[in-house]
């Protein structure tokens, strides 16, 4: 393709996904956009900012998970340059979302005609699943990433394509693969797609073995870096796992790993429809909008025939259709740190997440086309298609415009939630969160209602309802919640110390004593405990004698008054 064509195809692309995108320059900080940029002291300021390579991506206030230290960094500048105005921030995001898509078409036409590969990267770039990666500003770890990953495998691809791979590129991909898995986790994945693409879509007729053979130093300096990446991890966040948590239910049910893969299954059809018609969007995929698995059951039928096709449909095309299972390997490398699958990723369906997975999707899209040629040789037929494809193009590219507006604030937000899923829990606890947040008492507490009744196993919820009880004065019915959460998640110090100090204020002061024992034996902060107990002991020896008297006139130490009532639990490692 002659240099002036691509820059005209590749800019039409920019300029569709700049009109799928710019309704987000208006939104304001939404969700966890507050926590880990308004509220989060790391990010306003730039002093000692190397001292971020060895912080987790959640400060320690909320759980102090992940490990994305390009991404906060990136946070940091951007509060410098804007002085915290999110307007910045959502320049920034539309800008990567923009560049991503000229991206992808450049992977594109390096393994397809010109035509099929515009017309992939044209429905990528107005994808309205794309939307929560794009208006909500934490979407930066995932545009960025995809990003990186992208122009790894394009170089790769044209590369090989032209015959051995040079050393420079094959430096500037290990470079951009470090770079990516430094922005988020699933970066790790550019090596096997850099595999796959060998095995499907580079063109080179010797065998496979004597290709890796002289890939060796290439694939083993990428996973050098794939390691020195996951020990860095470890160290920081004190395991080499630490960081993938279970979602919360799957806490609260006490289910197994071998039910958290039945779920999924029972839920893979949604990711083929979020792939290829997503009309419905959605914030919040939790009870009882989607089902969780207890056991084999007969709605998971659905899902596993979805799966035995995809995978058999992937190595019946291997040699047939190279293309095509490049495409759908893509989907299926792309979406396996976030499956659920092989590492628990503290959600059950994200959209943000389906970003990278859909390039795969579109690009088994495009490696479709080409057979249909004979039949679209019609004059009439491609003219059909023509008006198809438009159509479908201003659809998405309006679906993704008006969508980016439900993220301009927490309250356009949390309301629409609500609308897209009222049979999820999870969509009225985030409202019933943002009314306590803003002082709707009535209101907030109307939404825990309905959460609890939809799902009543979900102990961050219990927690949050506590706190909000606890810190208005209301220790008694925090009490019941307390017990409530710690039935539901009996191995952490969560709600423990919190239910020491209510015991203490309700005047049970032998049981306020086993309490922050007990939450001293979980984990929880040992000063704080030693003083609730000391507190516990001097009321019940003196009980005339206020609580409050002499050194103790706090009511509640100072770490559990900084407590944050987890109103957002974290999904960490893929979030």
């Amino acid at each position: 393709m002659r240099r002036r064509a691509w820059w005209a195809l590749g800019g039409s692309i920019g300029l569709l996904a700049l009109a799928a995108s710019a309704t987000g320059l208006r939104n304001q900080f939404a969700y966890d956009d507050v926590d880990m940029i308004q509220m989060d002291a790391r990010v306003h300021t730039l002093a000692h900012w190397w001292h971020l390579f060895a912080q987790s991506y959640w400060a320690p206030t909320w759980g102090g998970d992940g490990y994305r230290p390009l991404t906060v960094i990136g946070f940091a500048v951007q509060w410098a340059v804007g002085h915290g105005t999110p307007l910045i921030y959502h320049i920034v995001n539309v800008t990567l979302y923009v560049a991503l898509c000229v991206a992808v078409f450049w992977l594109m036409v390096g393994v397809l005609p010109r035509v099929p590969a515009w017309i992939a990267a044209a429905l990528f770039a107005v994808h309205p699943v794309h939307v929560e990666a794009v208006g909500n500003v934490v979407g930066q770890s995932e545009l960025t990433t995809g990003l990186l990953l992208v122009l790894a495998m394009g170089i790769y691809i044209h590369g090989r394509r032209r015959g051995p791979l040079p050393a420079w590129k094959q430096v500037a991909i290990v470079v951009l693969y470090g770079l990516a898995m430094l922005f988020k986790e699933h970066g790790i994945t550019l090596v096997a797609l850099v595999v796959l693409a060998e095995i499907t879509v580079v063109p080179d007729a010797r065998p496979l073995r004597v290709r890796l053979v002289q890939l060796r130093p290439f694939l083993l300096g990428m996973v050098a870096m794939a390691l020195a990446y996951l020990w860095a991890r470890g160290v920081v966040l004190s395991g080499g796992l630490a960081g993938f948590h279970p979602y919360a239910p799957f806490q609260g049910l006490h289910l197994s790993t071998s039910d958290r893969i039945l779920t999924m299954i029972g839920l893979s059809p949604q990711w083929l429809r979020l792939f290829y018609w997503p009309a419905h969007l959605a914030t919040e995929y939790a009870p009882r909008y989607v089902t969780i698995a207890q056991g084999v059951e007969l709605w998971e039928l659905p899902g596993l025939l979805l799966i035995v096709s995809t995978l058999g449909l992937f190595f019946a095309t291997l040699r047939k259709a190279p293309l095509a299972a490049f495409g759908i390997g893509w989907v299926i490398i792309a979406l396996s740190p976030v499956s659920n699958f092989l590492l628990p990723a503290g959600f059950l369906i994200a959209e943000r997440t389906l970003l990278f997975p859909s390039v795969g999707a579109m690009l088994l899209l495009g490696a479709l086309i080409p057979y249909f040629h004979d039949w679209l040789a019609s004059r009439r037929v491609a003219w059909v298609l023509g008006v198809a494809v438009a159509g479908l193009l201003v659809a998405g590219a309006w679906r993704s415009a008006m969508r980016q507006r439900v993220w301009y604030d927490n309250e356009t937000l949390m309301t629409q939630m609500v609308k897209d899923t009222p049979d999820s829990y999870r969509a009225h606890f985030m409202l019933g969160s943002w009314y306590m947040d803003t002082k709707r008492s009535p209101q907030g507490n109307a939404e825990y209602r309905k959460a609890m009744l939809l799902f009543p196993f979900d102990p961050s919820m219990a927690f949050s309802l506590a706190e909000n009880y606890r810190v208005h004065g209301f220790c008694k019915q925090a009490i019941k919640l307390y017990g409530l959460v710690i039935e539901l998640d009996s191995t952490s110090a969560l709600g423990r110390p919190q239910l020491a100090a209510c015991l203490l204020k309700d005047k049970q002061y032998q049981a306020a004593r086993m309490a922050a024992l007990d939450a001293m034996r979980h984990g929880a902060p040992v000063v704080a405990m030693h003083w609730l107990v000391l507190l516990a002991d001097s009321a019940e020896a003196h009980p005339g004698a206020p609580v409050s008297a002499g050194p103790s006139a706090r009511k509640t130490p100072e770490s559990l008054q900084n407590t944050p009532p987890a109103t957002r639990p974290r999904a960490p490692a893929t979030r």
